[in-house]
């Protein structure tokens, strides 16, 4: 997808001028939560063919530096990479886990979120020594997430274990459309369906992130 863009940037400004664009964007890579979530945890597939979560979260980030380093050789050179929220505490990973009302976060799944987020924060730095002009910064969703789980008012939230669309407990992506009934209030949801955050999450993470972003690459 991104390969047909710069080639229809091309058409449109030239070579030249579309490599330009290219050389200055700033490019966000999320990558992650549907791994775990959908091959590893709730859909076992991965878990098979990797027993300790060690060895995938290791094929994941092998991945992901494959991918960035593909988005280098393509032009990209300013790069944000999230890291993992805490797993443990999304909806529909409780749903999975929980049959009752009585819902709360998993640990050890928050666990391997940590783990997982060490190894990303000392991989890109390496990637960036590698790869001459560029610049990566790891995006911190997992801390500010958890201080809006354990001080939901503080935020204005009094839902955090489900989201506004649907029942809140399964739904997320298509299942979530114009025939979805949603909450009324959806400032006061933390998250918008079973996985995604809300907007008003969205913008405390933006507001948190926003100096980090500014000092690494405006300077």
């Amino acid at each position: 997808m991104f390969k047909s863009y710069i080639a229809r940037l091309k058409g449109i400004v030239g070579d030249k001028k579309a490599m330009e664009i290219i050389n200055n964007a700033f490019v966000v890579v999320s990558a992650g939560p549907n791994d775990f979530i959908l091959n590893y945890y709730d859909i076992p597939s991965r878990r098979l063919e990797y027993p300790f979560i060690s060895g995938y979260q290791d094929f994941i980030l092998k991945r992901l530096e494959n991918f960035v380093r593909e988005l280098y050789s393509l032009g990209v050179r300013n790069v944000l990479v999230g890291g993992l929220p805490p797993m443990g505490c999304l909806p529909i990973h409780m749903t999975a886990k929980f049959r009752n009302i009585f819902r709360f976060c998993l640990e050890h799944h928050n666990k391997d979120s940590v783990l997982y987020n060490e190894k990303l924060q000392k991989l890109l730095p390496q990637i960036e020594a590698s790869l001459p002009g560029s610049k990566f910064l790891y995006a911190d969703v997992y801390n500010p997430m958890m201080e809006m789980i354990q001080n939901p008012s503080k935020y204005g939230y009094k839902e955090t274990k489900r989201g506004c669309c649907g029942t809140g407990f399964l739904e997320t992506s298509f299942m979530c459309n114009v025939f979805s009934p949603v909450c009324q209030n959806r400032s006061e949801f933390m998250f918008f369906d079973s996985i995604h955050p809300s907007e008003a999450t969205y913008n405390v993470i933006g507001n948190r992130l926003d100096p980090l972003i500014r000092g690494k690459f405006q300077a």
